[in-house]
């Protein structure tokens, strides 16, 4: 397992965390979500539901990432890349906790752009080059 090894350790301590993360969001839901018996949504906690929700399946692609890109036919150097690419698709929850955490500035950097660029940018050059 020389290339896959770094997505199997980034998708199983990031599936962890974000799991962590749901249950804080669980325990947490009446006191924080429930006003006079209407569900209220803030702006801060829907961006920490969006970063565990995108966490978990990134975290999850990371994990099949890594069991199948050594089995595949590319070449080293794509290999390499495509491994990358999978671990930094992990940027795009990890900003939206970050914005979470920041309390939702309106002159937040959009950098979660980074990590769904990062997702994509493998997928669609293995469609291209096939």
């Amino acid at each position: 397992m020389k290339f896959g090894k770094i997505n199997i350790v980034i998708g199983a301590i990031g599936l962890l965390l974000a799991a962590i993360g749901g249950m804080a969001l669980g325990l947490t839901f009446d006191k924080q979500a429930i006003k006079n018996g209407y569900h209220m949504l803030n702006t801060v906690r829907f961006y920490f539901r969006d970063g565990h929700s995108h966490g978990m399946v990134l975290c999850l692609y990371n994990l099949f990432f890594g069991l199948i890109i050594d089995r595949m036919s590319f070449s080293d150097k794509i290999k390499k890349f495509g491994s990358y690419m999978a671990a930094c698709s992990l940027i795009l929850p990890m900003s939206l906790l970050a914005k979470a955490f920041a309390g939702v500035p309106a002159d937040f950097p959009p950098i979660r752009n980074t990590g769904s660029s990062c997702f994509c940018n493998f997928n669609l050059y293995n469609f291209i080059r096939s």
